[in-house]
Order: C-alpha cells, then sequence, then structure tokens
C-alpha cells in the first residue's frame, strides 16, 4: 500500500492538519502518512518547492504527496504524476520548482470540493490513489499548468555562477550549484578556486560541519550533492549578511 506525504504551511497550532489527515484515514484508515513539513513560509512556493525536491525521491515509487501550499486565488488542483510519484496541489506554478523539464503527466481534479478547505478533498483524492483507484478516472489531462522557474546556473570557463535557494533554519546557504558542475570546471583548472561569499573567501572544501572550528565558515556538497555555504554552530545567513536568491560566485584559479 502507498504512503502519503504531507507538506504545508498550516503550522501546528490550530485543527487543520489534523483535518486533512482525518479525510485520509475517513477512507482508508490502514494508510500512512509522513508529514514532511508544516512549517512552509505563508504562500511561499519556492520554500515549499525547495523543502519537498530535496526529500521526495526518498520516498518509494508511487507515493502520493499533499502539498498544500497556495501562494494566490487560483483553486485548479492538479494531481502530476513525476518520476513514479504522484503530487496534489494547486496550480501555483509550483511544479516548475520542482521539476523544470516538465518531465511530467497533469490531470486537473474534478471533483466537489469546499472551497473554504479544498485541502481536504487532496486528502481524499490521495486516500483513493494510496487504495489502487486508477489516477486516470479521476479528472481531465490538462496542458494548462502554470510553472515558475528558479534562476539556473552558470558555467564558464573558469567560473560557476549560483544562486541561494533557501537559507535554513540553522542559517546555511543552501545554492544550486551542483557536485558534477563543480567537478566539470574544475577538471579543465589548476585545481585551486575561490568562492566568494559576504566578503568572505572560502578556498577549502570541507566534507562535514565538523570540520571547521566553532564559529568558522565552512563550505561543503551536501548529501543533495549542491554547494552548501554555513556557520558551524552558528548562522551564516546573519554573518555574512546574505539572503535567499543572492549570487554565489566560485572563481577557479
Amino acid at each position: 500500500m502507498a504512503i502519503i506525504s504531507f507538506i504545508s504551511d498550516f503550522g501546528l497550532s490550530d485543527h487543520y492538519v489534523s483535518s486533512v489527515k482525518a479525510s485520509i484515514l475517513k477512507y482508508n484508515q490502514n494508510l500512512k502518512i509522513i508529514d514532511i513539513s508544516h512549517n512552509i513560509n505563508k504562500y511561499d512556493i519556492s520554500h515549499a518547492a525547495n523543502v519537498f525536491k530535496n526529500v521526495f525521491e526518498e520516498f518509494s515509487d508511487e507515493s502520493i504527496h499533499i502539498i498544500s501550499v497556495k501562494h494566490d486565488n487560483n483553486d485548479d488542483i492538479i494531481l502530476f504524476q513525476l518520476n513514479g510519484h504522484f503530487i496534489i496541489t494547486f496550480n501555483s506554478g509550483i511544479i516548475g520548482l520542482i521539476e523544470s523539464k516538465e518531465n511530467y503527466n497533469a490531470i486537473l481534479l474534478e471533483g466537489n470540493k469546499n472551497p473554504t478547505f479544498p485541502e481536504k478533498y487532496m486528502g481524499e483524492i490521495a486516500a483513493k490513489l494510496a487504495s489502487g483507484l486508477n489516477y486516470t478516472t479521476l479528472g481531465n489531462p490538462t496542458n494548462n499548468i502554470r510553472k515558475f522557474l528558479n534562476k539556473e546556473s552558470s558555467i564558464l570557463k573558469n567560473q560557476v555562477i549560483g544562486y541561494v535557494l533557501r537559507i535554513d533554519d540553522y542559517g546555511n546557504l543552501i545554492t544550486n550549484i551542483t557536485l558534477s558542475d563543480f567537478n566539470k570546471v574544475l577538471s579543465k583548472n589548476s585545481g585551486a578556486f575561490e568562492i566568494n561569499v559576504g566578503g568572505e573567501i572560502i578556498n577549502i572544501l570541507s566534507k562535514a560541519y565538523k570540520d571547521v572550528d566553532t564559529a568558522d565558515i565552512f563550505a561543503l556538497f551536501n548529501y543533495n550533492k549542491v554547494l552548501e555555504i554555513g556557520m558551524n554552530k552558528g548562522n551564516a545567513s546573519k554573518l555574512l549578511g546574505i539572503r535567499e536568491h543572492a549570487s554565489i560566485k566560485i572563481n577557479f584559479l
């Protein structure tokens, strides 16, 4: 039986999360629900996409994911089939932040949903999918998909330019510079490099956060193989004055 994951900007001080879960379990009490996060910044689909993108493929194929974050008044609910997973979310543009290559199928879900709490309808759909219902019976295929796109990194002869996609709760800067892009340019140069961020120059890659002393700045490629810049037991974002969407440059010497 498939797993259902749930991510939202509801917070945990009200009944909303439990109400959506109840709509799932009311249909099938044997289903397993995994909370990814309910502390997404309000209406921030970029935050939701970044958190979701970093974890959803760790779930098994055929998992169903509810993303309940909406930044405008578009109430259309779309079922996406992506890389063996199902994603139920609003037609908010978030899918482009998760998958820029449009490698997905999309169905406009049709059914009775409460205009003040459509997420309960998402829960019902997730429960039906997890219980074996054929997804093609839930609505009609659609190409009318809204999409926002992340800024892409740039690869030059002796430089990689990327952007801070997310500042996590520790103040670490999560960028869109991948290990493969870094190695691609590194192999064509001397092997020396400098990462210039907020006036700090970093020329050594760490393997773990503990590789630097307390309050020192580090740069490493994390488990998702993207460049992360932080401070051991401190907040790099505040110290360096760096916010989300800021550019990060690596110069190869």
